[in-house]
């Protein structure tokens, strides 16, 4: 093909679920000697957390997928809870609690404080959004704002939120991580004071409060897909190929509900499930209409008779859909697992799908 081809990389969110199931497509584009085409990362929570890590972390692969593994076998919840229950800090987030009682405003400090620690007692993690260790490479690790509902953007070339503009205060991986991941069943949203300008060159300061980026997209897709106008954001990126690693579970036979709280969860999942398929059909409309020259979407809940080429040694669906989407650390089994079929998924597709790709 002509000139070098332009990759874009998407990677879902699902916790440690999503983080190595992205490392086995990264793993997969290293062994094809494509990373080096990838112009943009996008990620997600467990997504986040990952393209941090080879954004921001060691330029050379085995080097990253070993550390990637190293963490997911430790785990982070463990971590969050000793500094989370540790005396100081859980004074600070209750007298945080207790004054937003009082005056209305959102806590200023809780829970997921203690993840932006964790990330930054990791080198990674200690770098300002900008300072990727891949040149030419941009990154968007994406956040939701509470209060306008959109999506808050951190990425290398800028860092913005379409409501209220460009970010002009310093923003650490960390930080950005921790917001992307703050499943909201499970953490508080991250307030953060952070000044904005907007297109008319107007500079305000205003608090944010911050939880998974999955609430507003969950694939990390968006922001890569062709048609978007810089006039409406700072995340337009001109792409020839797409890669979206994808880590949900899939569709399963479910009973339907009888009971107040386990209605609520599913219809929660529901929607979201149907959020995600417009996500996707977004994607696979883009290929048809030849908006990009092609795409991969290496799902791991897809049906393993789907594979346009049968894999012999594939590794089942059954044996990765249940993994669980926290940040618990995982046994050496199940990281193999959903790592190696992310790598398999994405082997065949690329073949498949992309030829035309090297």
């Amino acid at each position: 093909m002509n000139g070098s081809p332009r990759v874009g990389v998407a990677l879902s969110g699902g916790g440690f679920r999503a983080t190595a199931f992205g490392l086995g497509c990264l793993r997969a584009l290293a062994d094809r000697d494509l990373l080096r085409h990838v112009q943009v990362i996008s990620g997600i929570s467990g997504g986040s957390l990952l393209a941090a890590m080879w954004a921001y972390g060691p330029t050379d692969f085995a080097e990253f997928e070993a550390s990637v593994v190293r963490l997911l076998q430790s785990g982070l919840q463990a971590e969050l809870v000793r500094r989370t229950l540790s005396p100081r800090i859980a004074v600070r987030n209750l007298a945080s609690t207790g004054s937003s009682l009082v005056t209305s405003k959102s806590r200023s400090h809780n829970r997921t404080d203690s993840l932006v620690a964790a990330l930054s007692n990791r080198q990674f993690g200690q770098r300002l959004i900008g300072e990727v260790t891949h040149p030419g490479l941009a990154t968007v690790l994406s956040a939701t704002d509470m209060a306008s509902g959109n999506a808050i953007r951190f990425g290398s070339h800028v860092s913005s939120c379409s409501p209220y503009g460009k970010i002009t205060t310093p923003v650490t991986v960390a930080e950005a991580v921790a917001a992307s991941a703050a499943f909201p069943a499970l953490l508080p949203g991250l307030t953060r004071r952070y000044e904005f300008r907007d297109r008319g060159g107007e500079t305000t300061t205003r608090t944010v409060v911050m939880t998974d980026g999955g609430v507003y997209d969950n694939l990390g897709l968006s922001p890569l897909l062709p048609g978007r106008s810089a006039e409406h954001t700072g995340h337009v990126y001109d792409l020839d190929y797409l890669l979206v690693a994808d880590a949900g579970r899939g569709r399963s036979a479910v009973k339907a509900a009888r009971f107040w709280p386990t209605r609520m969860k599913q219809s929660f999942e529901i929607t979201h499930t149907k959020s995600q398929d417009a996500g996707r059909a977004r994607l696979h409309l883009a290929g048809s209409s030849q908006q990009v020259k092609g795409f991969v979407h290496a799902y791991l809940g897809m049906s393993d008779d789907r594979l346009p080429v049968p894999l012999q040694d594939l590794v089942p669906r059954q044996a990765v859909e249940t993994c669980p989407t926290n940040f618990a650390r995982m046994v050496t089994r199940d990281v193999r697992a959903v790592s190696v079929r992310g790598e398999q998924l994405t082997r065949v597709l690329l073949s498949h799908y992309c030829p035309g790709l090297r």
